[in-house]
């Protein structure tokens, strides 16, 4: 392991000891991983035209190739989601971290929580209960963090109980924090002026019941912001949009009304590249204003809200996003859509919106689409039938239904030729899987999610068979994942498809996830 290590690069030598700021067995989300790694300072960039998030993953894979980081799980495309080291790497990043005093793992009980001794520039450490109670204000053994920590991060753990004491008021004391992650503890309430003096922060995650942006401007080198578990709307002020240096904003039921914060005065946020918040809506043309504060967005996750209790007709006209390629769009019941725009480049499109024949048409046009995914929230109302026969979707490899109304949908030969996994989840007025998908050349899987009708499995596994009878191979895999309080159900499912004689394969993998779960 440590010649391993030795012959690493000089720059990806810290990335992999920051492996050691995650618990033991820890899927870690590459994502977060990536957001981390840019704010500690870790990535290096040597052409201009090249993102600091496309490096990070360059990095990603220099240390998969070199045995030292699993992947757990891929995405649709084959990006990697989730990844992990295995216990003897994590082990020695912990030594070897220690030796460095590059970084510290803390041992989740009081006796190990002494922050005055931890002489190093980065922590992490596992919540529980004595730890709470240890770190909270009224305790008489809390002592200081020391003064030079640049990252503080908490992992959750597996017996702690929810807390709304809020332990950490010292941390904005260590003026040279850089990284801070308390979205492990929930608190009842956070201001972002508490964190006022924390000035060289660029990585902040946190989880409140409430949290109040303050309207002077502070934190301006932030880079990447979570803000989980609200219960209550958030405005954010006009200054808000003047934090140039954002590159990732997630902020749950964060709302920006426009008319009111954005002018023509503001800064533009050209580093921003994912954005997830609602926005009310009261002019058509709001997404253009903010496709012109942001011009340079991969990732929109959003929802458009109108706060009268009226109904109205709108459009929504996306297609300004340019770089845009992961859009996740919801619209308001109140509101309904008239004309809706998109951009080209869209490669992923999550929609919760009134599906209409116009609709589907515009979406199947999109020449980049590889995934989509069709919601609804049980306020819309579908028709009975979704006719897809006479539309085709040139690059769609994805495509995943959610809670649809639709009983009956068509689709013919030609309509996905190069779809590989179709995703039915909580669909119960479905009766079957449109028979052309035995056709299909490329389908590699079906997979149910708390789907209660079982000719709708039945119709899978008949396409299934058709498949293998044709080719003598188990393309396809039919999987079924159920939520635990339909555990009755899911039995019965299972018996249906032993009848319908499903490989043994196929079997494992329909009943491992949900006995584990169960």
């Amino acid at each position: 392991m440590k010649l391993s290590y030795d012959n690493l690069p000089d720059y990806l030598k810290p990335c992999l000891l920051y492996m050691g700021m995650f618990p033991e067995d820890a899927r870690i989300l590459v994502s977060k991983l990536i957001w981390l790694w840019i704010a500690e300072g870790f990535i290096q960039i040597t052409e201009s035209a090249i993102l600091m998030e496309e490096a990070a993953e360059g990095y990603l894979m220099d240390l998969i190739s070199s045995n030292l980081v699993m992947v757990s799980k891929r995405k649709y495309n084959g990006k990697i989601k989730y990844c992990q080291v295995h216990d003897v790497v994590l082990h020695f990043c912990l030594e070897r971290s220690r030796e460095e005093k590059f970084m510290l793992a803390v041992e989740s009980s009081e006796l190990h929580f002494q922050p005055s001794h931890w002489k190093v520039s980065r922590v992490t450490f596992c919540f529980s209960n004595e730890l709470t109670k240890f770190a909270s204000p009224g305790s008489k053994t809390r002592k200081p963090f020391h003064q030079y920590l640049r990252s503080l991060i908490t992992t959750k753990s597996n017996r702690s109980e929810i807390s709304y004491q809020n332990p950490f008021s010292q941390v904005t004391n260590l003026r040279l924090l850089t990284v801070l992650d308390l979205s492990s503890h929930i608190v009842h309430y956070l201001s972002s002026a508490t964190l006022q003096p924390l000035i060289h922060l660029k990585y902040l995650a946190v989880t409140a019941d409430k949290f109040h942006f303050h309207e002077k401007s502070h934190l301006l080198l932030l880079k990447t912001l979570v803000v989980k578990w609200l219960c209550g709307r958030t405005w954010l002020p006009t200054n808000f949009w003047k934090m140039e240096k954002l590159r990732h904003v997630e902020i749950t039921r964060a709302v920006s009304c426009w008319e009111e914060q954005i002018s023509k005065e503001s800064s533009k946020l050209e580093n921003l590249r994912i954005l997830r918040m609602d926005f009310a809506l009261y002019k058509a043309d709001c997404l253009n204003i903010l496709a012109q504060r942001c011009p340079n967005l991969q990732e929109l996750e959003t929802t458009i809200l109108r706060e009268d209790s009226k109904s109205a007709k709108t459009r929504l006209n996306l297609e300004s996003f340019t770089q845009l390629q992961i859009l996740h769009i919801s619209v308001d019941k109140r509101l309904i859509l008239s004309k809706l725009y998109l951009p080209s480049n869209l490669k992923k499109l999550i929609l919760r919106v009134v599906i209409t024949e116009n609709t589907i048409s515009l979406i199947a046009g999109l020449p980049s689409l590889e995934y989509l995914q069709l919601r609804d929230e049980k306020y819309y109302r579908y028709d009975e039938k979704l006719c897809l026969g006479h539309i085709t979707f040139h690059r769609l490899k994805f495509l995943k239904l959610v809670s649809l109304d639709f009983t009956w949908w068509d689709a013919s030969e030609e309509s996905f030729p190069l779809l590989e996994t179709l995703t039915i989840k909580r669909c119960d007025k479905l009766w079957s899987i449109p028979y052309s998908f035995a056709d299909s050349q490329t389908l590699k899987q079906i997979k149910f999610i708390g789907c209660n009708n079982q000719p709708l499995v039945a119709s899978a596994v008949r396409i299934k068979k058709e498949v293998q009878d044709i080719e003598g191979c188990n393309r396809i895999d039919v999987i079924i994942e159920v939520e635990t309080n339909s555990y009755m159900l899911f039995l019965s499912i299972c018996v249906h498809i032993m009848c319908c004689h499903v490989t043994r394969r196929s079997w494992v993998q329909a009943v491992k996830q949900p006995l584990a779960e169960v």
